[in-house]
């Protein structure tokens, strides 16, 4: 019963990565179609992201917290 669980879990996440896919290459058709200027320029997954210190993270953070506190009070 296990192995079939896990090969229908890792058969949603393929299922779910191929939608994510399809969706970002329906942008990019969407793109070169119409305005090629316009489409965002390739960056590797691997590239390195800027660093946010901890401060940042934690006010971010706090800032989320708060927003869903007010949002659940209304």
């Amino acid at each position: 019963m296990r192995i079939v669980t896990a090969v229908r879990a890792r058969d949603k996440q393929d299922h779910e990565a191929a939608r994510i896919r399809n969706y970002e290459l329906s942008n990019l058709f969407i793109f070169a179609q119409h305005d090629p200027k316009k489409m965002p320029k390739y960056q590797a997954v691997s590239a390195k992201s800027e660093l946010v210190s901890d401060e940042a993270q934690q006010a971010r953070a706090r800032g989320a917290f708060i927003a869903l506190a007010l949002r659940s009070k209304g």
